[in-house]
């Protein structure tokens, strides 16, 4: 199985361009994709339908878009479209199930650019069994909400299980419409722009403190979700997805997928494709083994 997590600035390439084709062209291998800073019916992108777009690039596919900016289009137009902003999950298999989850609190920008941003959580059914895949955006600017925000992304990974499928009970067709009770399962997978570094607080609240005998390896919990970059046997602090000097190749690396204990096996090889131009960010690619589940 491969995956790819992909902040796709709205379509906006290297170039300024705005492009989904080349976005749909750069990950179409892949068998689930989390696309974050997806655009609706904007004057920036020309008010396409960007999650219609994307989707319709991925024949026979399966996806889910959930906006966190929900907003009257106001040069829309028709004057009555809404202008959305948010995650998407693009899956090979069908998506049976999906939630969109704000955070709380949203900080409120006086002198800069603060949006609401949010967790679209999914319910795939792979060929080996039922997987959560998550797509997230934390916070730009502020490390202190980015600790809230995965404060609440780790207690509803845990929640999420034990509250079940979206319909659940008896219900009468009128309600069910024949929708199926699935099994919410524990192994999950989290895509997205995290905003943080490597060995920053916030990657620790992820990831759990240094081993004290190997400090190349962290503690990982039950509960807790680990690095795929570094479980493929890269290292913590190498990497970029965000490049800023493209003389170099200087840059960060905040784009990540991070995963549950037990997915935490499967993990056999994770890159960053360099070469891609549809956004400013670059694809960050995971292979995993299979059977997932043993």
């Amino acid at each position: 199985m491969r995956v790819v997590s992909y902040n796709i600035q709205y379509c906006k390439g290297r170039d300024g361009k705005i492009d989904p084709h080349r976005v749909v062209q750069a990950v179409q291998e892949a068998d689930i994709i989390g696309f974050q800073e997806v655009d609706k019916a904007a004057a920036r992108t020309g008010f396409i339908d960007q999650p219609q777009v994307l989707g319709d690039g991925f024949s026979d596919y399966f996806w889910v878009y959930g906006p966190t900016v929900d907003a009257l289009s106001r040069h829309h137009p028709r004057g009555n479209e809404r202008r959305q902003f948010g995650n998407m999950i693009v899956s090979r298999w069908p998506i049976v199930q999906s939630r969109n989850l704000l955070y709380t609190p949203r900080m409120g920008g006086a002198n800069h650019l603060s949006v609401q941003l949010g967790l679209l959580e999914t319910v795939i059914i792979t060929p080996d069994g039922p997987l959560r895949a998550y797509c997230t955006h934390l916070h730009h600017l502020s490390p202190v909400l980015r600790l809230k925000q995965i404060e609440q992304l780790k207690q509803h990974s845990l929640e999420a299980p034990l509250e079940g499928s979206v319909i659940s009970g008896s219900a009468g067709q009128d309600w069910s419409e024949g929708i199926d009770e699935h099994e919410v399962p524990f192994d999950a997978l989290f895509f997205g722009d995290f905003n943080l570094k490597p060995g920053s607080p916030e990657y620790e609240a992820l990831v759990g403190t240094p081993h004290p005998h190997d400090p190349s390896s962290r503690l990982l919990t039950i509960d807790g979700l680990a690095d795929t970059w570094v479980l493929a046997g890269n290292k913590e602090k190498e990497g970029v997805s965000l490049i800023r000097d493209f003389n170099t190749g200087a840059g960060l690396r905040i784009d990540y997928v991070f995963v549950t204990a037990k997915l935490s096996r499967k993990v056999v090889r994770a890159w960053i494709d360099s070469e891609a131009v549809a956004s400013d960010h670059q694809p960050y690619w995971v292979e995993f083994a299979s059977p997932l589940f043993d």
